[in-house]
């Protein structure tokens, strides 16, 4: 009767989301409902994927309610014997939660899964949305100066090639630690090159030739757009969504016009 009352709640008090980006926690007395991906940590005893799933799914929902929350006046609580600490104890402050789990287009009280337990910090559970933002903020310190060059080196002719070349690395992979995990983060970039003629280009090439038609200085502008991936052996592969890091540099191209010269032989 216990778990068939606990389900009915999940269902009545589960929270829709308009815009699958968007991740959501709440908490009530001596639980949370989450919305969206979830980070799980390794102080956790679940089923199958479901560490892997909690950190990809944007459309799943999750009830996490705290074991043994008053083992004073309840010895025994969701099948726990709560005069045994050892049994559900966390390190670190942390505390042991159920771990339910409603996938994506199920709404049933029956097709709630009880997927084992997981220790949370005092903090409360961390959206893969804020791993993500604590990723993109330690990966500032490894971005590569973005490092240009244009050739010809003095002067571009009219009609002839002038090629920009991005001479700095296009990856970079370091390793962070997220809620004491060590996650692997590699970043690859992808340039768009601004001619200042109207013309622009969008690829990953660190290597582009433009033809100009016209004689002026062209500020050239390279804009660089690093995209993400986060890895664990717990959470698997998983892009950085949303925003991107992006560097931007200038490099001058002095185009003329070609002038015929007359050889006396």
């Amino acid at each position: 009767m216990m778990i068939k009352i606990l389900i009915t709640t999940l269902v009545l008090s589960g929270i829709g989301l308009a815009d699958p980006s968007v991740e959501v926690i709440t908490q009530d007395e001596n639980s949370y409902q989450v919305t969206g991906r979830l980070w799980l940590s390794s102080e956790a005893a679940l089923a199958g994927d479901t560490v892997r799933k909690a950190a990809s799914c944007v459309n799943c929902r999750w009830h996490l309610q705290s074991i043994c929350p008053d083992p004073s006046n309840q010895p025994v609580h969701l099948g726990f014997d709560c005069t045994k600490p050892a049994s559900y104890s966390c390190s670190s402050g942390a505390t042991r939660y159920q771990v339910w789990f409603l996938d994506t287009g199920l709404w049933r009280p029956s097709d709630w899964e009880l997927r084992g337990t997981s220790c949370i910090g005092p903090a409360g559970p961390k959206s893969i949305l804020k791993v993500q933002e604590e990723i993109l903020d330690s990966a500032t310190g490894f971005l590569p100066e973005l490092i240009l060059k244009v050739r010809p080196a003095s002067k571009s002719l009219v009609n002839l090639p002038t090629q920009v070349k991005v001479t700095s690395p296009n990856t970079f992979s370091y390793e962070t630690t997220v809620a004491g995990v060590v996650v692997l983060v590699t970043a690859t970039a992808t340039y768009r090159y601004d001619f200042q003629d109207g013309n622009s280009t969008t690829t990953t090439a660190t290597e582009v030739n433009h033809v100009y038609r016209t004689r002026a200085n062209y500020p050239i502008k390279v804009t660089a757009s690093w995209q993400a991936t986060w890895r664990t052996t717990m959470h698997g592969s998983n892009p950085v969504a949303g925003a991107q890091l992006t560097q931007v540099k200038s490099k001058l191209a002095e185009v003329v016009a070609a002038r015929g010269r007359l050889i006396k032989r």
